[in-house]
Parts: C-alpha cells; structure tokens; sequence
C-alpha cells in the first residue's frame, strides 16, 4: 500500500519549524521539502528567503490543517 503525502503549507524557515513542533505534539508526523539545495547553518537562517514545504499523510490532512490554520491565526494576533 502506498503512502500519499499532501502540501499543507509552503513558508519560511521559522514559521515550518514552529508547525512542525505543534505537528509533532498532536502525533502527526510531517515531512519537510526544501527545494533550495542548500544546507542551513546557523549563518544562513537568518538570511534564508526561501520557501520550505511543509507535507503530510493524506489521512491526517483535516487534523493538520486545523492545526496550521490555528497556528497561523495565532500568529498574526500578536
């Protein structure tokens, strides 16, 4: 049986690794592309403009999506 994986959000650095780690707590195991090529160091975090999406498994697609909707409405009230 083959596993399908979804693009639930494209965005930078930052903001991935915080979905990711709310991701992660509700048991979901998200996978990150990062088309760039490029390794990030800790000199290149603060300069990287690139784009990182952010994939999970179809079947955990609407618990994910509330998750990332609720993360980013946070967000943008603060």
């Amino acid at each position: 049986m083959e596993t399908q994986y979804e693009k639930i959000y494209s965005g930078n650095f930052i903001v991935v690794q915080l979905l990711v780690s709310r991701l992660e707590d509700a048991g979901i195991n998200p996978i990150i592309k990062d088309e760039s090529q490029i390794g990030l160091s800790a000199v290149l975090v603060s300069d990287y403009q690139g784009l990182i999406d952010l994939y999970v498994n179809e079947n955990e697609i609407d618990k994910a999506n509330a998750i990332v909707q609720a993360t980013l409405a946070e967000m943008a009230t603060e």
